[in-house]
């Protein structure tokens, strides 16, 4: 062995040099030996990237489009006055579909500018949004936002919204199989219909209603721009929340019409139009049963079960647009004309009794017979019992003009009559004969009778609201 070779191998030099891994670096000295060659940090590199690409496609492979969440197609059931206005959306979710065509072209554009400008040439995800989510979390902090709009929809339709790197992980990967199983027109209108905008509005139409009470179909350029500007966060841009709010709403509606002219979507001309926010309507703090309107929508849930064959479970899954037959001032009217009543009448100060009284009204449209208003009690959210239609409260004097004006009408009774004695417990029997007590068998549970002989024309049984005489003058129209 020389001497030369000897000193090579004491330095580790060309004998090893064309090791796998040569680190720390042979034939190096000092803090040379510690510094990686390019080979090393090249070779490092692609390793890693390897790796991380082996791993991605493991995943990727491994994780199928799910089953849509349940919550994801939950849907309101929204009922309607006589004159086609909205009355009340009930169930889990507020919310109702709408078709893409149905949405105004200005919204999907204020949408797309606001959220995801590449909506129609992207793959359906963003690398720099699962970069920022990895270096958040590699940092310890929470996954940040940045997500594309196919990102959010499959965030909203097929997993829950906790914010980890592992659900970042599956939304990208569910996203990019999205994008090519389904059109962006598609998933643009699932997006629209599945995300939350506040005042608990799911969805464009719920939301349209919500802060401006229309349609849809009815939203301009500017109103769109605002709906557009809270798919950042309902609770930080509706101006009814706080002056900070206000703000932001106005900032970002400003910021989403320059871009739809920046974008090609809107002309500078029309950018120029609207230069006041559209401020929505304040926000409606009552439940939306309150008052008579829970009477209302039980009548009108237990009418539709009744007529179609649905049960609860099916409108539970909502979907269901109801018009009913109540007419919103009729109802009022009937509420006040009450209210009215029972403070002229009523003195619970003064009399005890007068706390218990419980009033149920009804109108009906002769025409038809339809119910125009009900009054079911003080407030549907405290008084749960509908007074207006229970089956535990007969109708009973309420039906007594309609046998009046029966008989009337076909001439049964055309005048006063001869008169005879009855009591509150006077009867026909089967026979046609007039008793003046309670029947030989009696009712269960009843007083003795008291007759007191009260000599009754038709004209006075009506003002008394004599039970007996109605009941034979029934019997005399007829029951059909």
């Amino acid at each position: 062995m020389t001497a030369a070779t000897d000193r090579s191998r004491r330095r580790g030099g060309t004998a090893d040099r064309h090791a796998w891994i040569d680190y720390p670096r042979r034939g190096r000295g000092g803090v040379r030996r510690w510094v990686p060659s390019w080979r090393l940090v090249l070779g490092g590199a692609l390793t890693g990237v390897g790796a991380l690409l082996g791993l991605f496609a493991l995943v990727y492979g491994q994780v199928g489009i799910p089953s849509e969440n349940a919550l994801a197609k939950q849907e309101s059931n929204v009922y309607y006055w006589a004159d086609g206005s909205h009355m009340v959306s009930v169930g889990t979710v507020n919310r109702r579909n709408v078709p893409l065509d149905k949405v105004p072209v200005s919204l999907r554009d204020a949408a797309i500018a606001a959220e995801n400008a590449d909506f129609y040439s992207d793959s359906g995800v963003s690398l720099r949004g699962i970069g920022r989510a990895v270096s958040s979390m590699a940092g310890g902090g929470e996954p940040q936002g940045g997500s594309t709009i196919t990102q959010q929809y499959v965030k909203n339709t097929y997993l829950s919204q906790e914010r980890t790197l592992s659900r970042k992980v599956k939304e990208f990967c569910i996203a990019l199989k999205l994008d090519n199983r389904t059109s962006k027109d598609e998933i643009l209108q699932g997006y629209l219909n599945t995300s939350w905008f506040g005042r608990g509005a799911y969805g464009i139409q719920a939301a349209s209603n919500a802060y401006y009470g229309v349609d849809v179909t009815e939203l301009d350029p500017s109103r769109s721009a605002f709906l557009a500007a809270l798919l950042k966060g309902g609770n930080s841009y509706d101006p009814a929340v706080s002056a900070a709010n206000e703000r932001r709403a106005k900032e970002r509606w400003s910021w989403i019409l320059d871009r739809q002219v920046e974008l090609g979507m809107m002309e500078a001309a029309e950018r120029a139009r609207y230069t006041v926010f559209p401020m929505p309507l304040s926000r409606s703090v009552s439940t939306n049963l309150s008052g008579q309107t829970g009477y209302l929508v039980d009548l009108a849930k237990r009418y539709v079960k009744k007529r179609t064959g649905l049960t609860d479970a099916d409108l539970d899954r909502g979907g269901y647009q109801i018009h009913t037959t109540f007419e919103k001032d009729a109802v009022r009217k009937l509420e006040r004309s009450v209210r009215g009543a029972l403070d002229r009448g009523l003195d619970p100060e003064a009399r005890k009794e007068d706390r218990h009284t419980q009033v149920g009204a009804a109108s009906v449209r002769p025409a038809d017979g339809a119910v125009v208003a009900v009054y079911g009690g003080p407030d549907a959210t405290e008084h749960f019992a509908n007074n207006a239609d229970t089956s535990g409260v007969p109708a009973g004097s309420v039906f007594k003009p309609f046998v009046l004006a029966a008989a009337l009408e076909h001439g049964v009774r055309a005048k006063d009559g001869t008169t005879v004695p009855v009591s509150p417990e006077s009867y026909y029997d089967t026979s046609g004969r007039l008793s003046a007590g309670v029947p030989a068998l009696g009712v269960p549970g009843t007083v003795p009778p008291t007759p007191y002989g009260l000599p009754a024309t038709l004209r006075m049984a009506t003002v008394l609201s004599s039970n007996t005489t109605f009941r034979r003058l029934g019997a005399d129209v007829g029951y059909r």
